[in-house]
């Protein structure tokens, strides 16, 4: 959680509320500075061989290695984690990312070449594809995530020639100083990666700023008024607005198996995961596969992440949680029934029970929408293709799942699915790979991260044409020399519009 004292932001560990991080805020006046000297810096940046900037990640890539413990343990403490799945689902990933940069992104970044091909016949000339840097990306960041989410943008921000000032979120300062300082330690030119501190007026002017790209992660109320400020400017955006994200169970799909891994799926980070499972749909009769589900939800051990043997964490903080309680309330309301949960746990922290919820119509889903928390809505219906318009029913499409023996057969209604990424017998896990591009579709936001199309959207494609001067080129002035055009437009179709 968070509290600003005197122009100064804390954040509280949401199970102890012990003080983590303390940083002074930036004034929103300060900003425009602050993007102006990075920009200056990435004159610099850019200019400098691959190799060089290369070296740069690489030896924040290490650091990041060599502070693994104390990442998992700040995580922990600081976003209510418990360690091994800090480990494992942020500081792992993080790595893998920056790897994957420095490996691959001198190759990708490399100019290309455009021959002609059959082209050639009307005199066009050779072309180089180069990738050139936006200048400053801006970066309103995450909490949730906040090693993941956040140094993975900045490293292929950084190997494509950009400068970067980001806003870590002020429900994670300690976190963001962290990073800010193995950047610092990696040897990056001043200036050139800046962290901004405070809330939603410092992301405003952060966004109002200078910059000529931004990159957000967040809600989809906020992250429209973001891609407003943006629009009025024509400065190009990477938004992830979070998901709704179904499982579709079909009928022969292994019991035991398939209600772990969607448990895991749908409370891995207390539930504030934006691809956890939402919402399961099962083809068939949903009241065996209710119970199983609500067994294995009541076996879950929730409580301070300091402590052995804790499965679930708190919420990020009680405002947080009594928000989502409103929810869940809402979708009572609606017509959803309680099978497990549905209630903040009466004891210190920010802690509320993992939920399941079941439901007989749609209804009681769209009530649910945006929750962002512990929990899971169970229903049934008749046959596969009902199951495809339930998933799809959803304005937000970030990530969804299919679960079932027969693979061909849940493959084709994976391929059915709107979604960013669609995993067969799998969910949430692979978000973390670090070749692919990560993103939704509709509400969800557009733009990716990650692997290849993701280091595409730090760079712009520059073409460049050219040839030797002088040289015969039959389409310039005088039209009166009609006659050479109309002897190639003849040659033209002849080679390549001849009837079969």
């Amino acid at each position: 959680m968070s509290v600003t004292i005197d122009d100064v932001l804390a954040t509280r560990n949401p199970a102890s509320g012990a003080e983590v991080g303390r940083a002074a805020a930036t004034s929103p006046d300060a900003v425009a500075a602050i993007v102006g000297r990075a920009g200056d810096a990435q004159a610099g940046w850019a200019a400098r061989p691959w190799n060089e900037r290369r070296m740069v990640l690489a030896d924040w890539w290490r650091i990041l290695g060599r502070d693994a413990r104390a990442w998992s343990d700040l995580i922990r403490d600081e976003i209510g984690k418990p360690a091994t799945e800090a480990m494992a689902g942020d500081l792992i990933p993080t790595l893998d990312a920056l790897r994957w940069t420095v490996k691959r992104s001198g190759k990708l970044l490399a100019d290309e070449r455009i021959g002609p091909s059959w082209q050639r016949w009307l005199l066009t000339p050779t072309g180089r594809l180069r990738w050139t840097p936006y200048g400053v990306v801006g970066i309103v960041g995450t909490w949730n995530y906040p090693l993941f989410l956040n140094a993975a943008p900045i490293a292929q921000a950084l190997a494509g020639g950009n400068a970067v000032v980001w806003k870590p979120s002020e429900l994670a300062i300690a976190c963001g100083e962290k990073l800010q300082q193995s950047l610092e330690e990696a040897g990056t030119p001043p200036g050139l990666v800046a962290a901004v501190y405070g809330r939603g007026e410092v992301g405003q002017a952060l966004l109002e700023s200078n910059i000529d790209k931004a990159i957000f992660t967040g809600g989809v109320e906020t992250g429209r008024r973001v891609l407003s400020t943006l629009a009025g400017r024509g400065i190009p955006a990477v938004v992830e607005l979070s998901g709704f994200d179904p499982a579709i169970i079909l009928p022969d799909a292994p019991v035991e198996s398939t209600v772990r891994a969607i448990v895991w799926s749908a409370f891995v980070g207390c539930g504030q995961t934006c691809v956890a499972v939402k919402r399961i749909i099962v083809v068939g009769d949903a009241r065996p596969w209710a119970e199983a589900f609500a067994a294995e939800i009541r076996k879950l051990r929730v409580g301070d992440p300091a402590e052995p043997g804790v499965d679930v964490g708190p919420m990020i903080n009680d405002p947080a949680r009594d928000r989502f309680d409103r929810t869940i309330r809402a979708t009572v309301e609606a017509g959803a029934e309680v099978l497990a949960g549905g209630e903040p746990l009466d004891r210190p922290g920010s802690f509320y029970a993992p939920t399941l919820l079941s439901a007989r119509s749609p209804e009681p889903e769209r009530a649910l929408e945006g929750a962002f928390g512990p929990v899971v809505l169970i229903r049934g219906v008749d046959d596969a293709e009902a199951a495809i318009a339930a998933a799809n029913s959803s304005n937000m499409a970030l990530a969804a799942s299919v679960w079932g023996r027969d693979r061909r057969a849940a493959r084709a209604i994976a391929r059915r699915i709107e979604a960013g990424m669609v995993c067969v017998n799998e969910a949430v896990a692979p978000t973390a790979s670090a070749s692919a591009p990560f993103g939704g579709f509709k509400s969800s936001g557009y733009g990716r991260t990650h692997g290849e199309l993701g280091l595409r959207e730090f760079v712009a494609p520059q073409v460049l044409f050219e040839r030797s001067a002088g040289g015969f080129r039959p389409q310039l002035f005088p039209y009166s020399r009609g006659g050479t055009v109309d002897k190639f437009l003849g040659f033209y179709r002849w080679m390549f519009h001849r009837r079969a």
